[in-house]
């Protein structure tokens, strides 16, 4: 198995040269390093680990985010190795052993062309409560979004097979939203394989870049976005509702209703439908399977909504009250169905880099 290994680095601290330093020629067949942008006045530990290790390094001047390290680094490691069967990455700020990498290496030899893993264990209490919290949310959100179980989505030590390379090229994002993307797509396209790996945090884990606030905000774009379309949609039923009930069909009771109730929900609904479309899921092309699949959907969860407020009208809490509940219930599951279903990326299965 020919394999390299790829570590981006952005503004490396004082442990990474003697990291680097312990990898021999015969670990991997290629070893990569991309200067995410840092500033120059760390251009002197850059040299030094060109001259001093065994890895190449190659970079740009300004910081554009770990996304676009790694495939910056993958276009140039294809670029000088086209044969190779793996790549595996690594982080730069001291969170991945020597022995973790080389383990994962030995587990993607024996996988088959499955996506290997080193997954950490984020059940002890020395684990900062924000990592344990980010850690289990992002699980969650990823088992309901993919039907597979991986503990630790925030891994940046990963073997990523041949067949994943194209994938990996192309899907968007440059932070570190594109790790978690990355991820959702493969776990569809092959086997996910988890090896056990060290827990490493340092004392608030100083070396970590990650902002917690505006790279979570990447990092669930998708189900935020999906939020705001929602909020839209109901926004735009309610008020169309509302001006076609007053000034169009105010001749008619039973036009207020149900031709007011009927055109408010199917223009909230193509609203709705591009948002998904072309901003949240960012998904474009193959417009008519992806109507007729969403028309279904919005067909069921209207009868869903009123079956289910009909059965449970005999509850003290008000039909309006009821009604909000269950459509908010329904709102979340449809997340997960639009994601996994009506705006689906196609399948990949099959391709390899060459």
């Amino acid at each position: 198995m020919k394999a390299a290994l790829l570590i981006p680095i952005y503004e490396p601290g004082a442990e990474v040269l003697p990291f680097l330093k312990t990898f021999k020629e015969g670990d991997f067949d290629a070893f990569l390093v991309v200067n995410d942008g840092s500033k120059s006045e760390y251009d002197p530990v850059f040299e030094s680990i060109q001259q001093e290790t065994i890895f190449d390094v190659v970079g740009y001047p300004e910081n554009k985010g770990k996304g676009f390290a790694l495939k910056t680094g993958y276009a140039k490691l294809l670029e000088l190795h086209p044969n190779l069967d793996y790549i595996i990455t690594a982080d730069g700020d001291g969170q991945h052993t020597y022995e973790d990498i080389l383990k994962v290496k030995q587990a993607a030899e024996e996988s088959e062309g499955s996506l290997v893993l080193g997954q950490r264990d984020f059940s002890s209490k020395e684990i900062p409560l924000r990592s344990r919290f980010g850690n289990h949310f992002s699980a969650w959100y990823f088992k309901l979004a993919t039907k597979k179980k991986v503990g630790d989505t925030q891994t940046g030590l990963r073997a990523i097979p041949s067949s994943l390379f194209e994938l990996a090229l192309q899907t968007k994002g440059s932070r570190y939203e594109y790790e978690m993307s990355f991820l959702m797509d493969a776990s569809r396209e092959t086997d996910v394989k988890l090896v056990p790996i060290s827990t490493l945090y340092e004392t608030k884990n100083p070396t970590s870049h990650f902002r917690p606030i505006r790279d979570s905000l990447r990092i669930y774009r998708s189900p935020i976005l999906y939020g705001i379309a929602s909020l839209g949609s109901w926004g735009i039923d309610l008020l169309l509702f509302y001006l076609l009930s007053t000034y169009v069909f105010a001749f008619s009771a039973e036009a207020q209703v149900f031709a007011s109730s009927w055109i408010a929900r199917v223009a909230s609904g193509l609203f709705n439908f591009f948002f998904l479309n072309f901003v949240a899921f960012q998904n474009y092309g193959g417009l008519g399977k992806k109507a007729l699949k969403y028309a279904l959907l919005w067909v069921i969860n209207i009868a869903i909504s009123s079956v289910l407020t009909y059965l449970f009208e005999f509850l003290p809490l008000g039909l309006t009250f009821i009604k909000f509940i269950i459509d908010t219930v329904i709102a979340i599951a449809n997340y997960f169905i639009n994601l996994g279903w009506v705006f689906a990326r196609k399948k990949r299965k099959g391709k390899s880099h060459g």
